[in-house]
């Protein structure tokens, strides 16, 4: 599979799943449980005493998760917006 296609595929689970979320959280209350949860996960949370020990690779690969959570909770309050 292409790098293109592997895009295309994210994409669209990140559209679904934010749509999905967007549905779930359409009682306040619970928009604003779904929305900090997200958000939490959105920063990479390094807690080791010593800054080498998290490898450059484990890092890339907690940085990519933290940005897949920070967009999908942006798509989530868009898509929130307008239906509200």
């Amino acid at each position: 599979m292409s790098g293109d296609e592997l895009e295309g595929h994210l994409s669209a689970h990140r559209d679904l799943l934010s749509h999905l979320l967007a549905k779930l959280a359409a009682d306040p209350e619970t928009r604003k449980v779904l929305l900090n949860w997200l958000d939490e996960r959105a920063n990479v949370k390094d807690t080791a005493e010593d800054p080498g020990a998290v490898t450059k690779e484990g890092f890339t690969e907690q940085q990519a998760r933290a940005d897949e959570f920070r967009i999908i909770s942006q798509d989530v309050r868009r898509l929130t917006e307008l239906d509200g």
